[in-house]
């Protein structure tokens, strides 16, 4: 059996809460599609910019 990485876990966890909110945000009309669209869009920019690909060393 193969161990789950918790990161994968997390990551795959945050990205559906995102989704299911984007949903219910446009469901109940807080939102439109496009809106939501752009929401997500600037959310990859910030998780981008927060995340170092190349982590200098300790």
């Amino acid at each position: 059996m193969r161990s789950i990485d918790p990161r994968h876990a997390w990551s795959t966890g945050f990205a559906r809460t995102i989704a299911e909110e984007l949903r219910h945000g446009v469901a109940t009309g807080a939102v439109t599609w496009s809106e939501a669209d752009e929401l997500l869009n600037r959310l990859r920019t910030v998780i981008d910019q927060a995340l170092d690909v190349h982590p200098q060393p300790l």
